[in-house]
């Protein structure tokens, strides 16, 4: 019988037997056919590794290091066969070790891309290879299923793979001893790869006109997409849907296809995909889109989602609320039905009201409905930017109450970067939303998934997006959810994880405490909003005002050592022998004059300083339980080593309370939400709670009346963060109606004083991941060896560096979500000669959008990565002879070298003790090359595994520490509201000429009077509206003393035909020249831009430019008087009655 595989027979027998089987069993069971063509690919890359001379053999022979290995990717061509053998190779392992099904489509798919290989194979290493043609793949040559499919358990097939694991490794020892005995064995294999070589040159000189097929692979990508969300692409039903109804100057028939139709269980179209060539722009295809859906509304009554693909980008159009709008994939037939059913039963949000007892006060109203008004407008993104402890979270829940009601939203993920935060909004939801709804945690839960509110951390909804199901289906689709919720809506969040919100095709909501002049304009932008914009905000210091929350009272302890470090010369005797024995290098004997204060609780812990740090708190601590009490308190510690030392003074101090009344929280601990469960109630013991980092946001503990700052602080956001731990409001918290109407925070380390100065905070650039810094340096180093006079050995470093850059494209996973946001920039560059053509702007692009991205490489130690870095800023350092970074750098390898040389018993170590030796000597620098220094990354970079990582020796001493002053009450320097006065106007100003068809503004542009009823219709539709926040917030920008209409009229300016209207009458008594009607015509084009007009006006330019003396100078003085009346009628229609 004929096999697809037959070109294989004459030269490659034992492939041609191994890819038989793979296609013998594809129609019958698609389990043992994927394993089998896993097999076949491996003794593909095992013969090429065993007979092509340009491959480098890698330590780790498993099937996953061979093929990402450099040299074997650089040999594929084109270099798309890689992600077939990617495919080849995942679809075999889920045949050996998963136990989810694999139906047959799945084992045509495998066998088609095995052809691909198979063939490629061939054409290039087999003596006929130049003469072999197009071998299309004809699936008519499988043989049918007419048998019920085989039951070959997974078990079964993994047993079968160590039976041929086993025949491999008697043959290889077979093969082995044969070797041994064959004295003329290396000379035959010689002989063999350099004809082989030859060979492949032969044919390679000859064009490639087989068919790689990558418009199915296009087809293949949108199919996968549509698997994941659930769908069979391969029912007839679906594929190539005729419709009539189309236009006939497109169609003089009137009929067309549609390439997929999503149906519902009811028969009607849920969806359409138009599918366009990978090479064209997927907006093409957005009218006939359109059209096609026109035809199936037309037939069924209901009109489809619209979407849109090329194979790498993809947009959806629900055409009868939403502009088109890119999106990750497709939706599932639940998602779909979800907006199907929305259109008929979603209600305005306008009628809606908020659920007071959820979130009752009047700004949390205002919040919801600014978002609602949102909404409502058509758009799908929305910023709050509320101060600790003014209810985000409960804001954030009553908006998902009010959402749900009314048919906007059924599933809600909410996103926090602790989870901590996770474990108290679960309460909270559970707490005022009860049984309506479920909650799960991601982090915690088993069954999360089908949850209808979805708490998760930003990294494990990340690592969780690519999961699928048993039927391939993602658990978490791009539709998956309706509303996302980012709380603690930050740049450093967006810059990480900007991809889980770009994933997800929902509406999005983010909560911030920052102050809105402090988010970062990145942010904005991010929810589609103009810098210092946000949809609401509500501040600190307008919350303390309003009597939502309570003031700090700061506290400056200005001790010695954490102001101004440990001086010597300052110390007692016995201080100073302590301090020499302590401090002295111990080579030279040499003593520091001085510790600095940054030392101070860093690796340095002075006994007396944490003492009298407790003794201040302990006494001037508010207290509760009538005085007898220190009340709830955090001190923020500097380090963990720091937080314990601060308990194990205390308990050391007051060992009464029995280790019960201090303890450490933070997130080393695992228990750590028990603790702060025991923290947060009034009940228990534990009442100072010493935290690094994981207490200084987001935690509510209204009793918490003492902030400690042990540590300083740069970033005025988290100092303002750090300062809402004690503004929660607390009624009777200290005797019944004895409210908490204050807080204090002692300041240890001078932040007030530092946050007091004007200083303008830069936002820190999120590090990059080591990976990724390697990427963009081999970028530079490849372009800086470009711009060098010509030199083969640097020539030959800029070709390895462009393989390796390469390499990491190449192996990236193309159904990862993070890869597919990047579709079509990874397929460009996984074609290796596309990297010897590099422009500038492909040096940007590959850093900024590829250097992050994921990849399937074996995985290194970071320590070797970091040796390939040093490595490499030192070659660059060199080539652009930077003396000073690159003196810096040098020592920094030789103390590597050193660290290596102390470890010269190791084995592997020992090789290379020379130029270990060497390159600590200075002699070894002179007039060193790049060349030289790749030697060292190539021979060194496997031995930095095992060197030890540096250790800070912690110290403790027992100085006298002591107050430079008083302890005394100083100014909280907290964020003001950020306000900004011209973004206000710009916000105001865009509202008023959104609303023109208002009667009154309509009215006022038309130039007819205002009535009493216009004008406080007017006031109302303005003072309410959100943006303009307020009569007072107005009058704050624009003053008490004006006119409303006639601010309005300013700005919508004059209707131009009721400006003519108004000069008509005058226009038709006079006889004009026409210098006098181009006067007029002025006139008429001022108040058509201003609305009103000074009289005045009409005495300087441009109006003088016709007469020198301006309007009386060309009229007269009666004419005049009548155009000033017009002029001042119109300004007066300004006005209300």
């Amino acid at each position: 019988m004929a096999s697809n595989f037959d070109f294989l027979a004459a030269d490659f027998p034992d492939l041609f037997q191994f890819a038989q089987r793979a296609e013998n069993y594809a129609q019958s069971d698609p389990r043992s056919s994927c394993f089998w063509a896993r097999y076949t690919l491996e003794q593909l890359v095992s013969w090429l590794y065993d007979n092509d001379t340009y491959l480098d053999r890698p330590r780790d022979t498993s099937l996953n290091s061979l093929i990402h290995e450099r040299t074997f990717q650089e040999n594929l061509n084109p270099p798309s066969l890689f992600h077939k053998i990617r495919l080849v190779q995942r679809l075999g392992n889920r045949a050996a070790h998963d136990s989810q099904p694999l139906d047959a489509r799945e084992a045509l798919q495998c066998l088609r891309e095995l052809h691909h290989l198979l063939y490629w194979l061939a054409r290039y290493y087999s003596p006929n290879g130049r003469n072999l043609g197009a071998v299309p793949f004809d699936p008519a040559l499988l043989q049918p299923a007419d048998r019920p499919q085989s039951t070959a358990s997974q078990k079964r097939i993994e047993a079968l793979e160590q039976e041929l694991a086993a025949a491999q490794q008697e043959r290889d020892r077979l093969e082995t001893e044969r070797r041994k005995l064959e004295a003329d064995y290396a000379r035959q294999v010689a002989d063999r790869q350099q004809e082989l070589a030859s060979l492949k040159q032969r044919n390679r000189a000859v064009p490639d006109r087989h068919n790689y097929n990558e418009a199915e692979t296009r087809k293949y990508q949108i199919d996968l997409l549509l698997r994941e969300a659930g769908w069979n692409p391969n029912d007839p039903r679906a594929i190539e849907v005729a419709v009539s109804g189309m236009p006939t100057s497109t169609n003089p028939s009137g009929k067309g296809k549609i390439d997929y139709v999503l149906w519902g269980s009811d028969g009607r179209p849920l969806a359409i995909v138009e599918a366009k060539r990978a090479s064209k722009d997927p907006k093409l295809g957005q009218q006939q889109a359109k059209l096609y859906a026109d035809c199936l509304e037309a037939q069924y009554g209901q009109r489809p989602v619209i979407f849109y693909s090329n194979g790498y980008e993809h947009y959806i159009w629900d055409d009868l609320r939403y502009p088109p709008r890119a999106i990750a994939g497709f939706l599932s037939a639940d998602e779909l039905e979800r907006i199907i059913f929305r259109r008929r039963q979603r209600k305005p949000l306008e009628i809606m009201q908020p659920n007071p007892e959820i979130a009752g006060r009047s700004y949390q109203i205002t919040a919801i409905r600014s978002i609602a008004e949102r909404f409502d407008r058509g758009h799908r993104k929305a910023l709050l930017v509320m101060a600790t402890g003014t209810g985000k979270t409960r804001t954030a829940i009553a908006l998902i109450d009010l959402l749900q009601r009314a048919n906007w939203v059924n599933r809600v993920l909410f996103l926090a970067d602790r989870t901590a935060l996770l474990t108290q909004a679960k309460r909270a939801i559970q707490k005022t939303m009860g049984e309506k709804v479920s909650v799960a945690d991601l982090t915690r839960d088993q069954d999360a998934a089908s949850a209808q509110i979805v708490l998760s951390t930003y990294p494990t909804i990340l690592n969780r997006i690519d999961q699928t199901d048993s039927n391939g289906k993602r658990i978490f689709g791009s539709g998956c959810f309706d509303l996302v919720i980012v709380d603690e809506a930050h740049r450093s969040i967006y810059q990480k994880y900007r991809a889980i919100f770009e994933y997800f095709d929902s509406l999005l909501v983010g909560l911030t405490a920052t102050p809105r002049d402090e988010v970062h304009r990145d942010t904005y932008a991010v929810f589609d909003l103009d810098p210092g914009l946000p949809t609401f905000a509500y501040e600190l210091n307008e919350a303390i005002d309003d009597g939502y929350l309570v003031p700090p009272t700061g506290i400056d302890v200005p001790f010695k050592f954490l102001r101004r470090g440990i001086k010597y010369q300052e110390l007692s005797p016995d201080e100073q022998t302590e301090y020499e024995a302590r401090f002295a290098d111990l080579e030279t004997g040499e003593i520091p004059d001085q510790i600095n204060a940054a030392a101070l609780n860093q690796w340095l812990f002075n006994e007396n300083t944490v003492d009298q740090a407790l003794e201040v708190l302990m006494q001037q601590g508010l207290k509760v339980d009538q005085g007898d009490r220190l009340g709830k308190t955090i001190i923020f510690a500097r380090n963990h080593q720091h937080a314990e030392y601060i308990v194990e003074r205390f308990n050391s101090n007051y060992p009464h309370f029995r280790g019960q009344f201090a303890k450490v929280i933070d997130s080393k601990d695992g228990f750590a939400q028990t603790l702060l469960d025991e923290f947060s109630d009034p009940k228990k013991d534990l009442s100072i709670a010493v935290s690094v980092d994981m207490l200084d946001t987001g935690v509510d503990v209204p009793e918490v009346v003492n902030l400690v700052f042990f540590k300083p602080v740069y970033s005025l956001v988290k100092f303002n963060q750090m300062i809402g731990r004690g503004t929660r409001l607390r009624p009777d918290l200290f005797a019944p109606g004895d409210n908490k109407t204050a807080f204090l925070i002692f300041d240890l380390c001078s932040n007030f004083a530092y946050f007091a100065q004007p200083i303008k905070e830069v936002s820190p650039k999120l590090r990059d991941s080591l990976s990724a810094r390697l990427v963009k340096i081999r970028l530079q180093l490849s372009q800086a060896i470009d711009s060098q006079a010509p030199d083969p050995q640097l020539a030959d470093l800029q070709t390895n560096l462009l393989s390796e850059l390469h390499q990491h494209v190449a192996t990236m996973e193309p159904a990862n979500f993070l890869v597919r946001r990047q579709a079509r920039l990874v397929q460009e560059f996984t074609d290796r000669d596309r990297w010897n053509r590099l422009s500038r702007e492909d040096v940007q692009t590959i850093s900024d959008r590829l250097a992050n991205l994921p990849n399937s490489q074996p995985t290194e130690p970071p320590q070797v990565k970091a040796f390939d870095e040093l490595c490499l800023q030192i070659q660059l350092a060199r080539l652009q002879a930077l003396d000073r970074p690159f003196i810096a750098l040098r020592d920094r390898l030789r103390d590597v070298a050193s660290a290596l040389e102390t470890k010269r018993t190791i084995p592997q170590i020992q090789p290379h003790l020379s130029l270990i030796a060497d390159i600590q000597e200075e002699a070894w620098w002179q007039d060193v090359t790049v060349t030289q220094i790749e030697t060292v990354r190539q021979q060194l970079r496997s031995l930095a595994t095992f060197i030890d990582r540096e250790k800070q020796t912690i110290l403790y001493t027992q100085f006298t520490d002591e107050l430079m002053g008083e302890i005394t009450e100083a100014h909280v320097p907290t964020v003001q509201s950020g306000f900004s006065r011209e973004q206000y106007r710009k916000k105001v100003e865009a509202y008023i000429r959104a609303h023109q068809d208002h009667i009154a503004i309509a009215k006022l542009r038309r130039n007819i009077p205002l009535t009493p009823s216009d004008l406080i219709a007017l006031e109302q539709m303005l003072f309410e509206s959100p943006e303009v926040e307020g009569r007072d917030r107005f009058e704050q920008v624009y003053g008490a003393d004006y006119s409303l209409p006639k601010f309005i009229r300013c700005l919508v300016g004059l209707d131009r035909q009721a400006a003519k209207e108004a000069f008509a009458e005058y226009l038709t008594a006079q006889r004009l020249n026409t210098g006098q009607i181009r006067f007029v015509e002025m006139i008429i084009d001022h108040l058509t831009q201003n609305g009103i007009m000074a009289p005045a006006l009409l005495y300087e330019p441009p109006f003088t430019d016709l007469h020198q003396d301006g309007l009386d100078g060309l009229f007269g003085d009666d004419r005049a008087d009548q155009i000033v009346a017009i002029v001042e009628s119109i300004n007066q229609n300004a006005e209300a009655a």
